[in-house]
């Protein structure tokens, strides 16, 4: 019973507590205005005279701004902070709101392309790159060198050397007479005579099988047979051309007497005079300046 009681109490003096709290609030906002209200020109020529009012509150002085000047005046830029209520504006710059005032609208993306583009640069790039896309002119002498440039003229000159009626010439004594003649066996399997007899330098002429496959195989050449050789070289070639078909006529005749063999032309037919002049009239062809 006594604690229901001391409940009801002190229920009882919260609500009065919070109704004097309330009235209190109430009468200091009822007092504010009237305190604060904008009074009559005419009083307000009066306090002016006595210097103070009835509250002790000297009499507010109107300060005329002064239009003629406004370079004067300070503008108060805006900050970078956001209020929640727009903050009061001081009736001597209402006229400069508008120039205080930022743009809200919104910028578009075409905007920022042309913020954050530099034209003069851009331009210039595509003009480099358009540079250096564009083929660059061949010059007239070198048009002039293409043209004139033809395929080098060549020939091969070809002495064979066959054996006689249906005999065959034996691989090992074929090889022994090629290598007494300075000839020495060497790539595509057939034999080379160099510019040097050690077996360096240039090659001048060279001897193959006069059947296919072409070759000398040196691991079968004991039971190798053949019934010709043929002798041959390039036309131009390194050194003296009269001289590279001389060396090569002697060791064809040589390895003939050695053999028992002939020696016949490109046609295989036996080699005449006139056949040996046709072929020396080819190599002074080559041997003489154009």
């Amino acid at each position: 019973m006594m604690q229901e009681l001391r409940l009801v109490l002190i229920v009882l003096g919260a609500l009065v507590i919070a109704a004097l709290i309330i009235h209190g609030l109430w009468s200091s906002r009822k007092e504010r205005p009237e305190k604060f209200a904008d009074k009559p020109l005419g009083k307000l020529k009066d306090g002016e005279e006595g210097g103070f009012d009835e509250d002790g509150i000297g009499a507010v002085r109107v300060i005329k701004s002064n239009t003629d000047k406004p370079e004067e005046i300070q503008r108060k830029e805006p900050g970078f902070h956001f209020d929640d209520e727009p903050a009061a504006v001081d009736p001597l710059f209402a006229d400069l709101k508008a120039d205080i005032e930022p743009s809200s609208s919104p910028v578009t993306n075409e905007e920022k392309d042309l913020l954050f583009t530099d034209a003069p640069y851009a331009d210039e790039a595509d003009d480099k790159s358009t540079e250096i896309s564009e083929p660059l002119p061949v010059g007239e002498s070198e048009q002039e060198e293409a043209v004139s440039e033809s395929p080098v003229r060549q020939e091969v000159l070809i002495v064979n050397v066959q054996s006689s009626a249906n005999d065959q010439f034996q691989g090992i004594d074929l090889m022994n007479s090629l290598e007494q003649n300075g000839m020495i066996h060497g790539e595509m399997d057939i034999f080379h005579r160099h510019a040097d007899l050690s077996g360096t330098g240039k090659v001048l002429f060279s001897a193959a099988n006069m059947y296919n496959p072409g070759s000398f195989p040196l691991e079968n050449i004991n039971q190798f047979t053949t019934q010709g050789i043929s002798f041959f070289m390039t036309l131009p070639c390194y050194g003296d051309a009269e001289q590279n078909f001389k060396l090569m006529l002697q060791t064809a005749q040589k390895v003939a007497d050695q053999l028992g063999g002939l020696v016949t032309d490109d046609s295989r037919n036996l080699m005449t005079p006139q056949r040996l002049d046709g072929y020396r009239e080819q190599v002074k062809s080559f041997s003489e300046p154009a």
